[in-house]
Order: C-alpha cells, then structure tokens, then sequence
C-alpha cells in the first residue's frame, strides 16, 4: 500500500479543519491524559457536541478571528452522522445568545447513523445478504422466520462503546429473537410462538438452524465482518477487494496511513510531538463512549431520546445552505435504505423527486493509477469516459436532500473521489445536483412522444457543464 497526494482533494474546493474527536481518538486527549496517558477519556453524545462547539467558537473567535465571516460547512461520515447534526444544532443555539456568529451555511453527512427504526432492517447483516445474493431464499426463510435469527452490526447494539470491546470485537452479532446478546455468535437456539412465548427449539430444528447460521457465516465471510483476519468480502464496499481494517496489519491501506501519521516529521508538521496520545489512530484501551440517541444504538426514539430525525428537523429551517445527506449504494456497514427511510421521516414537503446526477468522469493521470492503493478511486481510469451517473438525489425544502453515490463504500470520498468531490461544489454552490422533474400531473399528462423528447431533453441538461463541470483534467489539476 502507498499513500499518494489525491487531486480530488476536497482542499482544491474548500480549506479543511479536521476534527479528530471525540478526545482520546487520535493525536486529541482530554485532561486525564496529561496525567497519565493511559488514563481514560469519557464521553457521551451530548459533551462531544459541546467541546466540538466550543472548539469551533475558538478557532473563529479567538486563533483566527479573521476567518469568523467566511462560509463553514461541517462534514463527516459514519458516527458522525450524530457528531455532525449535534455540533450545528450547538452552534446553531450558540449563535442565537452570543455576539460572534459562526457563519454556518451547509452540512455534507455520509453513510450516516441517523435513526435506529429506520436502519434497523438495514444493519442486520443477514438481511442485506439476502438482498445481495449471499443467502438463498429457502435458507433465508428458514433463518428469519422459522430459526429467527438476526444478525446486527455491533455498532447498532447497545448505547456504550469501550475502546477496550472494539479492539476485542471478531465481527458483527448473531443472535434470535428473544436471546440475550451474550457475545458473537454464542447465542442460547430460542424461537417465538403465535403467543410471543419463548420456546427453546427442538432438537432436530436446532441442528437445521445451526447448520444453515453456518453456512451463511461461510458464504458471507462471518457475516460481512470488519475485523475477522480471512474476510473474503470487503465490509467497507461490498464490490471492492477484500481487505482488513485493522491499523496494526502490515499490508493494509490503514496500516500505511497509521504508520505515516505516527511519523515524527508529520507529528511536528501537525504540532502533536507533545500531545500524550501516543499511538494514532486510538483511542486507549481504557477509552469510554456513551450514546444518548435513537441512532446506532437499541434505544427508542422519544421525546427525550430524539434521533437524528428530530435534530435535522429543528436545524434545517434555521440554515441558509444546503444539508445533503449522501449515502454510496455498496457499503454493506450502512446501506443507503435505511438513510433515505430516515430522511424522508424529517417530514418536509419534496421539492424535487428521486432522480439521477452526474459528474464528468475525467481520466487519471497513470502515474497515479500506478501508485495508488487500490482501494482508493477503484473506478478510476486513465481513459476519460464523459459525463457518468454519480447517484441519485431527492430535495426537501429548507435546503434538505438525500443522495446516493453509486459504487461508493462506507468512505465515499476514498472510493469514489470524483463524484465526491462533484457532490461537494454543489453543497458549496447551493446548486441543485441535478435538474428539477415535473410534477406527477405533469409527467403523466404528457404525450408518449412528448415524454420521449423530455427525457431525452432532461438528460442532456443533467449531463451539461453546469452540473458536472469541468472537474478535473487527466493530470490532476484544476
């Protein structure tokens, strides 16, 4: 693996702050660190958008004032699609009391934790493998109705995250419907009746549903598992090459950032030679996480335990720019379903309907088709193809959308940087990605002859340099 300089860095757009949070997650640390290293940092949900806010506030207010009037958009992928939302509705509140406004324009929130009822169905991983071909139809019967098994993703059970767990974690939870989590893939054989009374299962359906939990652990690589060391399937994007995601495994892409972070030239660059976080990218050992909402944990949503539904509906209204909410159509950790289901739960009235965007799929320069790890930009070519589709995307008023991006993983901008960075200048822009659609009365009003002209007038408009844009040329620049 070798990390190259990306020319579709979000930087040739935008000047970047990376926020590593929340403490004790890379070079960051809390104050119990600066005593000991290996002490531990606690959390939750509710002080990490806090400290990021006040952190946000600093950097405007007090190290660079100059900047406090410049256009910020938060952005972020995974777990942040709680950091992000909560961090705005701070600063969003913070700006109604204080005197320095943070000049908060927009949000790009990727593969996203949003809302446990709406991705339920989404992180089980039995589920997205019958939807993907993994599992036959009469074992899929069988486990999900007859055996009741379900197998969701650790990071959608339970509301404490312990450093300590993940690093011991071999994979997602398999268990039935009535068991207690007790670890992977040990689970006490229990189905429900007609009066929703547990029954231990019979013997000889106990060996039918075991052997066919197996078999599904075989053919779908111990259930899409991230951390298993003989992952055949890459977890990340499901069509990409297999690959670990450890940062200790020497070979891996991740193992190649961690080592050049940990770098003393680039630790001195990005002034952590004295920060008591000794190891990137964390957190310790002894590092404690809490969740407070109805996004990636087993609570209920309610009143005082919102999701990310509720905190989308109150900020939206209260910006002035774009939030897309994107999501790439192959990551099996968070597929997009469930992201759309949520969004479209937020309850705001559709501006424009579900249709597709394009960006202009530029050739790579083959010197960096040649150095690049391959699971950076899998798609790229030295050849330029025109204008490709980048998605999908629908519109909801108050500047809020949801998107696809078609062929991305979980981490959109690394396996799809082109279309990626097409996503970010129309964030930027407050453009649209791709043209409006008629109304339904509309559409079914036209003439069939009619409807073929427009169809065929609405791609080449979709497909135009005001969408896609230049973008980039084959040698990488602007």
């Amino acid at each position: 693996s070798m990390l190259v300089r990306n020319p579709y860095a979000w930087t040739n757009i935008a000047n970047l702050v990376a926020f590593e949070s929340p403490g004790g997650v890379g070079f960051s640390y809390c104050d119990d660190m600066l005593e000991n290293p290996e002490n531990s940092c606690d959390y939750d949900d509710i002080t990490t958008a806090n400290a990021n806010a006040a952190a946000v506030r600093d950097f405007f207010t007090s190290k660079f004032p100059e900047l406090l009037n410049n256009p910020f958009y938060i952005a972020g992928e995974s777990y942040a699609g709680v950091y992000i939302p909560t961090l705005a509705k701070a600063l969003l509140d913070g700006n109604d009391v204080l005197a320095d406004k943070i000049n908060l324009q927009g949000l790009l929130v990727g593969d996203p934790c949003t809302d446990n009822e709406s991705q339920e169905l989404a992180f089980d991983m039995l589920w997205y493998g019958h939807k993907h071909g993994f599992v036959p139809d009469d074992d899929f019967d069988l486990l999900w109705n007859t055996c009741q098994t379900r197998v969701p993703l650790a990071h959608s059970v339970g509301t404490t995250v312990k450093a300590a767990a993940l690093l011991d974690s071999d994979g997602p939870l398999l268990s039935r419907v009535g068991g207690r989590v007790e670890g992977d893939f040990k689970m006490k054989l229990v189905r429900q009746n007609q009066q929703d009374q547990r029954q231990t299962l019979d013997a000889n359906l106990e060996m039918t549903c075991t052997a066919a939990e197996r078999k599904f652990l075989l053919t779908t690589s111990k259930a899409f598992s991230q951390t298993w060391t003989k992952a055949f399937i890459n977890n990340l994007s499901l069509y990409g090459r297999s690959a670990v995601t450890s940062y200790d495994v020497p070979g891996s892409l991740n193992k190649a950032m961690a080592d050049w972070m940990m770098l003393p030239q680039v630790r001195s660059a990005l002034h952590m030679t004295n920060s008591p976080a000794t190891q990137w990218p964390g957190p310790s050992y002894n590092w404690n996480y809490e969740k407070k909402y109805a996004a990636c944990t087993d609570l209920t949503r309610s009143e005082d335990t919102p999701s990310m539904i509720d905190i989308y509906h109150n900020i939206a209204p209260r910006m002035p720019g774009r939030i897309m909410v994107f999501n790439g159509d192959t990551d099996p950790c968070v597929t997009y379903e469930g992201t759309r289901t949520a969004i479209q739960k937020v309850g705001f009235e559709k501006v424009s309907s579900y249709r597709p965007w394009f960006y202009n799929a530029t050739a790579a320069s083959l010197s960096l088709l040649k150095e690049k790890d391959p699971l950076f930009g899998p798609a790229l070519s030295s050849m330029p193809s025109g204008p490709q589709m980048g998605g999908h995307v629908v519109d909801y008023e108050h500047g809020l959308s949801f998107a696809t991006v078609h062929g991305a993983g979980h981490m959109v901008p690394q396996f799809r940087p082109q279309p990626s960075l097409t996503m970010l200048n129309h964030v930027i822009s407050g453009e649209m990605l791709s043209p409006s659609l008629p109304s339904d009365v509309d559409l079914a009003s036209m003439t069939e002859r009619e409807f073929e002209l427009f169809l065929g007038d609405w791609v080449d408009e979709a497909r135009d340099y005001n969408y896609v844009g230049d973008n980039w040329r084959g040698d990488g620049e602007l």
